[in-house]
């Protein structure tokens, strides 16, 4: 079930929940009751039983939400401030000392922080680890399930870990027979509870990529079968287009060329024609001048990009999405994913590769946004791109807010309903305990609300 209107209001002995925090702590106190519950997704652990999850229900009249402070975008805190939502929407942002409306109902959250729903801008959802393989699996997991069937419930539960971290929003770049579509429109429609998805269906890759990904669909070799299948997933009903113009994937760094100019091109006029952007996989950064002078509006992963390209991404408003944190995680799991042992210097390399043109891209003016390409294991880690882009990237806190927010809402083409608290906007907020002044904070999430409706609360499940 989904809890409206009511969020617990904060421990009165000044006790510090948190989402990671020892089972029995001091955590949230007071009303609503959250039986969404949110477990690891994909995680060698035992599943958790089966249940429904009832339609979300708009809440009627008005509900007062008061914090500590309400950061509505990134750079705009109102201390002391109010949100107001009706319904899925919020209504308004008051200021400390502001008449509250007449009848609402009131959640005082007192020393916490509201942030907008984080937007992650790279993920494959429907790339799982199902916890009955135990503690190791092949090297390419989500093969194995390859029914929908089987795939379902791991997707749900990878679902329920990103809400639980924050993240309201995903734009989902890759998956098998458009499961990641399948499950948009069952979360948009209330059968299940989610983050909102803005999938790129099966996606669009060559033939050089084979045998791996050979029992895929969406492999198109040539602009005439480029332009084919874009317009195939369009039809299907991706928000998005991926294309894998590189080699580059698991313990996989090469990055090299897989289409030319031509295809490139071809996909990026047809989605926008339909008025569908378009993201662009290279590894390398070997294609990425070619992505850059198609017109795509992002480019994932790339490293070694020259100042020349990173003037010419900033000045064609090119979105950099680096990924860093995802190839820690590979590092960190070579053993777990069956990776050679002389990858992890291999990983290394890559990652200080990587950190450097994001810190190159930062300086230039290029926007980077964060996308965290979680799969497997990974969707609880999505959010510690932010802490690589503050201590090692160099941002600040709000700019690393801003790559999740409104830059990652503009992305998406969705920055007038999402990624910030404004009035009209889809009423997606982070009740979080800390005041931003350390990315850290970002982690001690209370409680989410995605559209009116809270979707994970951190007493609710223990933690």
């Amino acid at each position: 079930m989904v809890s409206r209107g009511r969020l617990r209001p904060p421990d009165s002995a000044g006790g510090r929940p948190r989402a990671h925090a020892r089972p029995g702590a001091s955590a949230v106190v007071g009303l609503a009751v959250l039986v969404a519950a949110v477990v690891p997704a994909c995680r060698p652990e035992p599943s958790a039983p089966d249940r429904p999850v009832p339609a979300n229900i708009p809440a009627s009249g008005l509900t007062v939400y008061k914090f500590a402070r309400v950061v509505t975008a990134p750079h705009e805190v109102v201390e002391g401030g109010a949100v107001v939502v009706d319904g899925k929407r919020f209504h308004s942002v008051l200021a400390a000392g502001e008449p509250l409306p007449a009848g609402a109902k009131v959640v005082d959250h007192g020393r916490y922080t509201a942030i907008p729903g984080l937007i992650d801008a790279h993920t494959h959802i429907t790339f799982c680890w199902d916890p009955a393989w135990g503690d190791r699996a092949p090297h390419d997991p989500f093969q194995i399930a390859q029914s929908k069937a089987q795939l379902q419930p791991l997707v749900e539960a990878n679902g329920r870990t990103l809400l639980s971290i924050g993240v309201t929003t995903i734009r989902d770049l890759g998956s098998d027979n458009h499961l990641d579509l399948e499950t948009a429109a069952r979360i948009e429609a209330g059968e299940l509870v989610g983050p909102r998805i803005f999938g790129a269906g099966d996606g669009v890759w060559s033939s050089r990529l084979a045998p791996k990904e050979s029992t895929r669909p969406g492999q198109a070799d040539g602009v005439e079968q480029v332009a084919a299948t874009v317009r195939r997933e369009i039809a299907a009903g991706v928000k998005v287009v991926k294309l894998w113009a590189s080699t580059g994937s698991d313990d996989d760094l090469t990055g090299e060329r897989t289409y030319s100019y031509e295809e490139i091109k071809a996909a990026v006029d047809i989605a926008h024609a339909h008025g569908i952007p378009v993201a662009v996989h290279d590894t390398l950064g070997t294609v990425t001048d070619d992505i850059v002078r198609a017109g795509a509006d992002s480019v994932e992963h790339p490293r070694k990009l020259s100042p020349e390209t990173l003037a010419t991404m900033r000045a064609r408003g090119v979105v950099y999405v680096p990924t860093i944190h995802h190839n820690r995680y590979y590092r960190d799991n070579i053993d777990r994913f069956g990776f050679s042992p002389d990858k992890r210097a291999a990983f290394d390399a890559f990652i200080a590769d990587n950190i450097a043109t994001a810190k190159a891209a930062h300086a230039a003016g290029v926007t980077i946004v964060m996308g965290s390409d979680a799969l497997y294991t990974a969707f609880g880690e999505s959010t510690r791109e932010l802490d690589v882009f503050v201590h090692d990237v160099g941002m600040t806190p709000m700019e690393a807010l801003a790559t999740a927010t409104t830059d990652a809402a503009r992305l998406l083409r969705a920055d007038d309903r999402i990624g910030a608290i404004r009035p009209n906007y889809l009423a997606d907020f982070v009740v979080i305990d800390g005041d931003l002044s350390q990315i850290e904070h970002i982690h001690d999430v209370v409680a989410v609300v995605k559209e009116g409706a809270v979707v994970f609360e951190a007493s609710a499940t223990g933690n």
